[in-house]
């Protein structure tokens, strides 16, 4: 075993309590999308199956994956689906997004005419993202379309948020208001209307409306420094989530000895250098060569040379014990030392999401219980 993650389900549900608590009186969806941000889909989802209102997954394969795995609560497919995959989002008794009046609806509406039982959808409404959903000036023609077709269930409508993380910015009022508006002649249907994930539902209460779409922050991670800063005093979230891998050779090298491809690194004066057995191709960023770090022994000790497809180098002279089968933390605690998800983003000058998303499938994930 290469490397291994650790997923507290007891820290992803007392998250997600919390968070709730917070946001209420709106619903609470999990959103489990890629892996649930690496945390593992299926797991995951049953720590929450018998509480949340509703999981939220980017693909048709992930509500299949669900069903499969013994979920019951209803499942929404934010993404879009190939036609030949709709058949699989009907028997897997999934909402799908629609933001299509065309073709496209009318072979959901087929589906639902073949299954004997109406498609469940949400409409897509564009506010400002510039991505996909319906223009607000056509969602009453689009919401009304829908409705006239029996083997279509309007079940919701939503939007997504461009700068929920940015305090100073009014754009989140903006469009908050385009989707009010759009959907106005609407207020009496009974439908859910969703706007905010992890950064809106935390930050802006007005964005809430009838369900919040949690996602970063059910694992424990801030959507944002701006958003930790806010609110890190009012509302408790606890990293799920420890990374660990093993030395797998330890090396005295001299001063002026090159280290990885691109003889990036020298060092300086003699030295212990440990070989990781894990790379880019396993989920540490490349762009964090010369950058980062990891513990050993609750010591800190420096990425060196460029990270490589499947190793890593690190400098371990400060930890002379150190020799191959030692535990490596790159994400968690050892001893009184923390490295965080945070720390990787900023040392790869990217975010939070793209650290823990992209940690392999493959990597085992052990579960502590919830």
């Amino acid at each position: 075993m290469l490397a291994s993650l650790e997923i507290d389900l007891g820290a992803i549900r007392a998250n997600a309590e919390a968070i709730a608590a917070f946001v209420a009186p709106a619903r609470f969806g999990a959103v489990v999308k890629a892996n649930a941000y690496g945390h593992g889909l299926a797991d995951v989802a049953r720590a929450l199956d018998d509480w949340v209102a509703t999981f939220c997954v980017y693909a048709v394969e992930e509500a299949a994956a669900l069903r499969d795995a013994g979920i019951n609560a209803p499942i929404l497919v934010m993404g879009p689906i190939e036609p030949t995959d709709l058949e699989t989002a009907h028997a897997s008794h999934a909402a799908i997004t629609l933001w299509d009046t065309g073709a496209y609806a009318r072979r959901v509406a087929s589906v639902g005419r073949r299954r004997q039982s109406p498609m469940r959808i949400h409409a897509k409404i564009e506010t400002g993202v510039t991505r996909l959903g319906l223009a607000p000036a056509n969602v009453a023609a689009a919401l009304e379309a829908y409705e006239r077709t029996p083997e279509l269930e309007v079940a919701g409508a939503f939007s997504h948020l461009a700068a929920a993380e940015e305090l100073d910015s009014d754009f989140t009022l903006v469009q908050l208001e385009r989707f009010q508006e759009s959907l106005a002649p609407f207020t009496a249907r009974p439908l859910v209307r969703h706007i905010a994930a992890s950064a809106a539902a935390l930050l802006w209460p007005q964005t809430r409306l009838d369900l919040v779409r949690v996602g970063i922050a059910l694992y424990g991670l801030w959507p944002s420094p701006e958003t930790h800063a806010r609110l890190g005093e009012k509302i408790a979230l606890a990293p799920a989530l420890r990374w660990t891998t093993r030395l797998v050779e330890v090396r005295d090298v001299p001063a002026e000895t090159s280290v990885g491809y691109g003889r990036t690194y020298r060092t300086t004066a003699q030295s212990r250098i440990g070989v990781l057995p894990i790379g880019y191709a396993e989920g540490i960023p490349r762009a964090v060569s010369n950058r980062g770090a990891v513990l050993v022994a609750g010591k800190r000790c420096p990425i060196v040379g460029r990270v490589c497809m499947n190793m890593t180098m690190i400098d371990v002279t400060s930890v002379p014990q150190a020799c191959a089968g030692d535990e490596v933390t790159l994400i968690g605690r050892d001893g009184v030392s923390t490295l965080t998800a945070e720390d990787w983003a900023e040392w790869a000058g990217t975010i939070v999401y793209e650290i823990v998303a992209r940690i392999p499938r493959e990597v085992p994930r052990v579960y502590r219980p919830t």
